[in-house]
């Protein structure tokens, strides 16, 4: 099973230098999340790549950091498309 291409860029970010590499990180979420149009499906959308992500912690622990600091980036996600949909 591959990763999805949010959750591989996180992957190659993660050990990359770490000027801009969460700013590339939340780009790719945004652009993954914007491929869904209605809040119901962009929400579980994030939930898929927060599953992912916590996947990619179990394999790769290195990355446990990274991978906080793009969770917490969607979980911020998740709180707007709550506000939106009130």
């Amino acid at each position: 099973m591959s990763l999805s291409e949010p959750v591989e860029l996180v992957r190659r970010l993660g050990t990359a230098p770490p000027v801009g590499a969460i700013v590339l990180a939340e780009q790719a979420v945004d652009l993954y999340s914007a491929g869904y149009t209605r809040l119901d499906d962009r929400s579980i959308a994030l939930d898929i790549l927060l599953r992912d992500l916590a996947r990619l912690r179990v394999l790769q622990p290195d990355l446990d950091g990274f991978i906080a600091d793009v969770e917490g980036y969607i979980d911020l996600l998740h709180r707007q498309l709550t506000r939106q949909a009130a």
